[in-house]
């Protein structure tokens, strides 16, 4: 009995011991799995956090790229011309004016024309003006103030379509020369070299035209033109000349012109030669007959 005793003693010690353990141990793990949720709670919030200010940066990207920010602004190229006519009592102190006006924007007188009584007074002046094309309409104005504006016409042209091409052209013109530069080392006989010769001289010709028309169009574009007229208070102005056209069209009109003038010329000559053409003609003809009979008669007799 005693040792049974024992033994059940032991045993509901080692008992005592094993449930004091596993409490123990379960109050650790409840413990860490606390500890450890909190922790993954922050790692979440932090990623959280970091994650936010990057979400706006892909409308930002997709707005710049909506935007077109990258593509090429296209500045329009205008020429402007225009005329101005002017009235006054002092003609020569208007021009004066006039010049010093001109030269405050930067320009400058293209052409002069003027006019003068017999005394030598200046009654008339026809000024061709070069001027900055932004201080067009300003130019305009202050030569308007030198008197009292009888006239004003102005007037605009769009070429940016023809500076483009042209300035297209001129890239494309390059790149066949470097292109024909390159056969020219490549060329081994001397008909070969001619030819890429030939070919190279024409289409640096054709890219000298092109530069020049550049050229030209920029002078334009920058430099607008005004005709400015003078004129003494009282005196109806004097109308100044037309212009002469150019290009096609003139050079057609002058081919029709000379072709009528030698059509008129020869009808006249025809006229004139007609009377006697028609007496040649009367006399003549009997005549080629009566030798056309003598020629066949031998022949019959024979």
């Amino acid at each position: 009995m005693g040792r049974i005793r024992a033994v059940t003693a032991v045993l509901a010690t080692a008992g005592i011991v094993l449930l004091s353990g596993c409490g123990a141990s379960g109050n650790d793990n409840a413990s860490g799995t606390s500890e450890a949720a909190p922790a993954e709670k922050q790692a979440a919030d932090g990623n959280a956090s970091n994650a936010k200010p990057q979400a706006p940066a892909q409308p930002q990207a997709g707005k710049s790229q909506a935007s077109g920010t990258d593509d090429p602004t296209i500045t329009r190229a205008i020429i402007k011309t225009g005329s101005l006519t002017v009235e006054g009592d002092d003609v020569s102190d208007m021009r004066q004016k006039a010049v010093l006006a001109v030269a405050g924007l930067d320009g400058q007188v293209s052409s002069e024309d003027t006019g003068s009584d017999p005394d030598g007074k200046v009654t008339r002046a026809n000024l061709v003006l070069k001027v900055p094309t932004k201080s067009f309409e300003t130019a305009i104005q202050r030569l308007s103030d030198l008197g009292k504006r009888l006239q004003i016409h102005q007037e605009s042209t769009d070429v940016t379509e023809q500076v483009v091409d042209v300035a297209s052209r001129i890239e494309s013109q390059r790149a066949s020369l470097e292109r024909m530069r390159a056969l020219m080392t490549k060329a081994n006989t001397i008909a070969e070299i001619v030819s890429v010769e030939s070919e190279l001289t024409r289409r640096e010709s054709d890219l000298e035209a092109l530069l020049a028309k550049q050229k030209n169009l920029s002078l334009q574009t920058d430099l607008a033109t005004l005709t400015l007229t003078l004129t003494e208070k009282g005196k109806p102005p004097v109308e100044t000349e037309p212009t002469q056209d150019k290009g096609f069209l003139a050079g057609l009109k002058g081919g029709w012109n000379a072709f009528t003038a030698v059509f008129s010329a020869l009808a006249t000559a025809v006229g004139a030669m007609l009377p006697f053409l028609v007496l040649l003609a009367i006399i003549a003809v009997p005549l080629w007959r009566f030798r056309h009979r003598l020629r066949k008669q031998p022949t019959a007799g024979q």
